[in-house]
């Protein structure tokens, strides 16, 4: 696989739409995995509902993945 080079800017401008993207990601993946719609998230997110230990650990395992995938963006930038 080639890579391309990439300039600063480009980098940056990369680097931020994914990090912008990250609640987004967050706040839809969670509430696939858990069954809940947007309104439901965020009652929960406020403490309104009690979250059980399942949708505890399907919480943690979504922000697990999605931390790597940004990990691995950056990497990707790397100068080896």
């Amino acid at each position: 696989m080639e890579t391309t080079p990439i300039s600063s800017h480009n980098l940056l401008v990369y680097l931020h739409s994914e990090l912008v993207q990250l609640p987004k990601s967050f706040r839809d993946h969670v509430c696939t995995e858990c069954g809940w719609s947007n309104a439901t998230f965020y009652r929960k997110a406020k403490g309104a509902y009690p979250i059980s230990n399942a949708e505890r650990d399907k919480i943690i395992s979504v922000g697990d993945k999605l931390l790597k995938n940004v990990a691995s963006v950056s990497n990707r930038f790397r100068k080896r």
